[in-house]
């Protein structure tokens, strides 16, 4: 991310700038289709994670809940952008402008592919309610426990630890536990 300015618009040939947009809780689509009402080229990109609860939304949610990328000339259409039907406005650092390069959007649209969301990986290892498993490395090394649950949009693992006084629930980075 970066503020506003660049070598290109210092020399008076202003370029459009991707500007970052808080939307109002889950405006995201409706942002996006406002700004397109408005001739303004929007962008959320998506992810689709396993559900982990039976609440959880069962399709591609926003990468960045509560913000969308627009893509705009900042001077003609600021407040267009700024004032849009579902948006909280345009994000700024002090005098600042939150402006994203371009090149982070091209990398989140090649990431997303013709499926447009963003794929999680699927996890390293399967880690089975009830088994056993070794901690190896990070401050519980060389402890073992049994294996409460897989967290895996945060890639971690909930274990059962003996330890000297009793039974103790612990969540630990999923890289840093092996099955027994």
């Amino acid at each position: 991310m970066s503020d506003h300015g660049s070598p290109a618009e210092a020399a008076g040939a202003p370029l459009p700038v991707w500007l970052l947009v808080r939307t109002k809780p889950k405006q995201e689509r409706a942002v996006v289709d406002a700004l397109a009402a408005r001739g303004i080229a929007g962008y959320c990109p998506r992810i689709l994670e396993p559900r982990t609860h039976l609440r959880a939304p069962r399709g591609p949610v926003p990468l960045f809940p509560s913000y969308v990328f627009a893509h705009c000339m900042l001077a003609e259409k600021y407040a267009a952008v700024h004032y849009c039907s579902g948006a909280a406005g345009v994000v700024r650092f002090g005098d600042h402008i939150a402006t994203v390069d371009e090149s982070l959007i091209a990398a989140l649209r090649e990431r997303e592919g013709e499926r447009g969301y963003v794929e999680v990986a699927p996890p390293r290892r399967s880690f089975a309610r009830g088994g056993r498993a070794r901690v190896v490395a990070g401050p519980l090394a060389g402890l073992e426990g049994v294996i409460e649950r897989y967290m895996p949009g945060r890639d971690r693992v909930q274990l059962l630890l003996a330890v000297v006084r009793g039974v103790h629930q612990v969540e630990v980075d999923a890289r840093h536990v092996r099955p027994t």
